[in-house]
């Protein structure tokens, strides 16, 4: 048991380090709101981060809900392709195919019509290590580029979401929070940091586990956390106290939000 512990004590200095120096290494994020105000119609254009634990639009919708000042008539649509590179997705033909999302079959077996989607904003992530790997990471650059250039021409904002590092290799968070700043900036949009987000609550919280056992996707507790970062980037309101049940426990929860919303006020304050 002393091995363990200590090799705990060790892992978690080690996390502590590396998220000291990263706060005071990341770029400066220059756009730290995004412009529309309360979206409606979100799209999430990603990988399996996003589609994990039957996707991560259910608990922020489910947020937005809870939030009655919001308002009603929010639709999220989750384009995920596994292991996918912003690369592989056609964007264009997202915002422009009037089919997507043209129709459900309702819990009652019903055929329900809707009208065409108008995405008001669209949220972006890479794969994992496409960021900083050095045979992908200029291609991250230009398919961010590319896609924020096609969103707009169609009158749809872009966004960035931040990934994390693996749970087993934390130094990766300076190199992926640089390049999605960085790509943010550059093309005049908000990045949601989530890898920030991930990386402050393994120290503060390390008994909430944030990975499946491959240490790379979002356990329940991770995905629930993008949530709530997205939520409060989103709407520019604190998740903390927001009262959707997300089946973690009012405690796990409750430090989650938390630790969405101290990450978030850090960021947009650096």
């Amino acid at each position: 048991m002393k091995i363990n512990l200590n090799q705990s004590k060790i892992f978690l200095y080690t996390l502590f380090l590396v998220y000291i120096v990263n706060l005071q290494a990341i770029e400066r994020p220059d756009f730290i709101e995004t412009k529309v105000k309360n979206p409606k119609s979100v799209v999430f254009i990603g990988n399996s981060f996003f589609y994990y634990n039957n996707g991560v639009h259910k608990p922020t919708l489910g947020m937005v809900k809870a939030n009655k000042d919001l308002g009603k008539g929010h639709r999220f649509r989750n384009i995920t392709i596994n292991s996918s590179s912003l690369e592989w997705h056609d964007v264009e033909s997202y915002v422009t195919n009037q089919k997507i999302g043209s129709f459900s079959i309702t819990s009652k077996n019903k055929y329900k019509k809707y009208d065409p989607e108008n995405y008001q904003l669209a949220i972006l992530m890479d794969c994992s290590q496409c960021p900083i790997h050095p045979d992908r990471k200029d291609l991250f650059h230009f398919y961010v580029d590319e896609h924020s250039k096609t969103l707009k021409k169609y009158g749809v904002e872009p966004a960035l979401l931040m990934t994390w590092a693996y749970k087993d290799k934390p130094e990766m968070i300076e190199g992926i929070s640089s390049a999605y700043i960085s790509a943010g900036n550059r093309n005049e949009i908000m990045t949601f940091p989530v890898g920030l987000a991930f990386q402050r609550s393994q120290i503060e919280n390390p008994d909430i586990e944030l990975f499946t056992p491959d240490k790379r996707h979002p356990s329940k507790a991770g995905t629930y956390l993008m949530a709530a970062v997205i939520y409060a980037s989103l709407y520019r309101v604190s998740p903390i106290g927001n009262t959707y049940d997300y089946g973690l426990g009012q405690v796990i929860q409750s430090k989650l939000q938390t630790t969405a919303w101290e990450t978030l006020s850090y960021y947009k304050n650096k």
